[in-house]
């Protein structure tokens, strides 16, 4: 899998726009009317003259890939109509440049998954828009300074993908949400609204919820292995890995399983992983943290418009990247945002949800036992806390801030998420709210079609995101476990012991040494750092939490770490 590579810009002074011309390289997009550049590895076709579409697209009712747009768009259409058209009619990894007749300029579109990101750089003659925030120096640009500002509010809520990067100038497209590039004017239009696949009307059974789960998982994931070729998948023998592996399997696609380990027992999951490739008679290749691989001075999110990894994994792509060249693979396919898309809440939400539906009676009564099992609270304080939350009259904050071993600032910069599904989202005491939040915290972790290791998250696409939102929060928690749908879908295709296992493992083992190990050269790296000198670290605090014991549970050591991606991702963009 290559990543999708393209540049398009805008003149900012012209009165009608067309439809861009092609070039043939980056350094050729800067003209006096829209160009486009797209590098060898990737696609794009125009449609009917009025749409050119970059990247990859599948039809909604034959699951198959096109080549091109081919059912007409409605003729001499708006480019909302045909914004709309797509998003119905079309899934996938795709930006699209759509003619719009009625007053002679283009609307731009970034697919609903997010899969195909797309960054938004204003400079006095022209707009620009690239897959890679790097393309923008390609295009004559002056290299994007990073914005200290930005950065700072990033770290006070990493969770939260923001319409602002942390690079001056760049933003993000909203998912979704039809842009229209030269007209002030004309603000951002919403095309697809995740509120409209919230649950209404009538509520199925588990069992018709299961089966079209398992179907439309097949689907979508034999789509993505026809076009990206041959994957390893990074198992860990838990569900939504193992989900990925049985679609694969269901669907008649070849793979194969990688899997990461630590060197004690605490993230070792290679006996689950094991069963896993066994059960599917594939491959299963091994690969074990080595605190040794951990280099201080390196970024994981080198490339990237904000630093929205975390540290360590720079080891991880190492490893991944290794063990799928031994696999002969080409992508590497992970469970990234299963917790979040199969709704894993751990609070009294689903209950709540069911009394609203059904009022008090056996359903409302079994969730509440399901939930008790999920979270290992007793039956009063589960009925407590559903208690407060339905008299709730305010919601409360999605996302807090996290102020440790920073220092306030006192500018301001965009809190907007990347999309407004909260803006229009149900009353506060509701879950489906809480799943929404969910989706959105995953954003931020999802592998799509652009920079970066060959590595993607078919769980985040659009056709599955839909679904997902449209299934009742007790019915994910059906018989007191965490993801029942998901667990059931497969189960006929899945050992017994991968379906029952509800704990997780994780490579924190690894991180506690790679932060005892490099100590010294984290702390000289950051007190001496470019956050430092730009006043983002609360220095007296940030020595005190060099020094504590990276055993202890209270060790802030892992938000040290994510300083210092911040603080690598920043001397990355400098040079």
């Amino acid at each position: 899998m290559k990543p999708l590579r393209f540049v398009l810009a805008v003149p900012r002074r012209a009165a009608n726009l067309a439809m861009p011309s092609i070039v043939e390289t980056p350094e050729q997009v800067c003209t006096a009317v829209p160009a486009l550049w797209c590098d060898s590895e990737t696609p794009w076709h125009f449609a009917n003259g009025r749409c050119c579409v970059i990247g990859i697209a599948f039809s909604r009712g034959t699951f198959r890939r096109v080549s091109s747009v081919v059912e007409p768009v409605p003729d001499r259409a708006t480019a909302g109509a045909t914004a709309r058209y797509l998003v119905t009619k079309f899934w996938g990894g795709y930006f699209a440049i759509i003619e719009d007749h009625s007053n002679g300029h283009i609307g731009l579109l970034v697919d609903p998954s997010g899969l195909l990101p797309v960054y938004h750089l204003t400079t006095p003659d022209h707009d620009l828009y690239a897959s890679d925030p790097c393309l923008f120096a390609r295009s004559g640009m002056p290299e994007p300074p990073v914005s200290y500002l930005a950065l700072h509010a990033h770290l006070l809520k990493p969770e939260l993908r923001r319409r602002v990067t942390c690079l001056e100038g760049v933003d993000e497209l909203a998912p979704g949400v039809l842009h229209f590039p030269g007209m002030p004017e004309g603000p951002p239009q919403a095309i697809w609204h995740a509120t409209d696949f919230l649950p209404s009307g009538e509520i199925l059974d588990f069992e018709e919820y299961a089966d079209q789960l398992k179907g439309l998982s097949t689907a979508v994931i034999h789509c993505w292995s026809e076009s990206l070729g041959k994957a390893s998948v990074a198992a860990s023998g838990g569900v939504d890995s193992s989900l990925i592996c049985a679609a694969l399997t269901h669907a008649e696609q070849r793979f194969d399983c990688v899997t990461l380990a630590t060197l004690d027992p605490t993230g070792d999951e290679r006996i689950y992983a094991r069963r896993v490739a066994d059960w599917f008679d594939v491959r299963c290749a091994e690969r074990v943290y080595d605190p040794a691989l951990y280099d201080p001075n390196r970024s994981a999110s080198e490339g990237l418009p904000r630093p929205a990894r975390r540290s360590f994994q720079q080891v991880l792509d190492t490893l991944l990247l290794d063990a799928m060249t031994e696999l002969g693979a080409s992508t590497i396919y992970d469970g990234n945002g299963g917790d979040n898309l199969f709704c894993f809440l751990h609070s009294s939400a689903p209950v709540v949800d069911r009394l609203a539906a059904e009022g008090l009676g056996a359903g409302a009564c079994r969730t509440l036992v399901d939930m008790c099992r999920i979270t290992g609270c007793s039956i009063p304080s589960m009925g407590a806390a559903a208690f407060r939350r339905y008299s709730r009259k305010r919601r409360k904050e999605t996302w807090r801030d996290d102020t440790s071993l920073l220092v306030p600032q006192t500018g301001k910069v965009s809190t907007e998420a990347l999309v407004p599904w909260l803006s229009n989202a149900p009353q506060a005491v509701s879950g489906k709210r809480d799943h929404l939040a969910l989706i959105m915290r995953a954003q931020n972790h999802i592998h799509g079609l652009s920079a970066g290791l060959p590595r993607f998250s078919p769980l985040a696409s659009q056709p599955l995101v839909e679904f997902c939102l449209g299934v009742p929060t007790w019915i994910w928690a059906s018989g007191g476990k965490n993801r029942a749908l998901a667990r059931a879908a497969f189960a006929d295709c899945l050992p017994r012991s991968v379906l029952a296992r509800t704990s997780k493992a994780g490579p924190d083992s690894f991180v506690r040494q790679a932060f005892a190990r490099n100590r010294a050269a984290i702390g000289e790296r950051l007190l001496d750092g470019l956050l430092a000198a730009n006043g983002l670290i609360d220095r007296k605090a940030l020595e005190t939490a060099l020094r504590t014991d990276e055993t202890d549970d209270d060790s802030r050591f892992g938000r040290v770490l994510d300083l210092l991606e911040a603080e690598n991702w920043a001397r990355s963009w400098i040079g």
